[in-house]
């Protein structure tokens, strides 16, 4: 029982550290996609067509 507890305590610190992690990398959709060249429509990427 002792050692199941210990790996249930294991697994939390590691996805919470895994979590911070991953919000620090993260960046919203428009710092990661902006770009100065090319600038992207939804309407071109879902395949609309006027």
């Amino acid at each position: 029982m002792k050692a199941f507890i210990s790996g249930v305590i294991a697994a939390l610190i590691v996805a919470a550290g895994a979590a911070v992690i991953l919000q620090t990398v993260n960046k919203p959709v428009d710092m990661a996609f902006s770009t100065d060249s090319a600038r992207v429509s939804p309407e071109r990427e879902f395949g609309h067509r006027n």
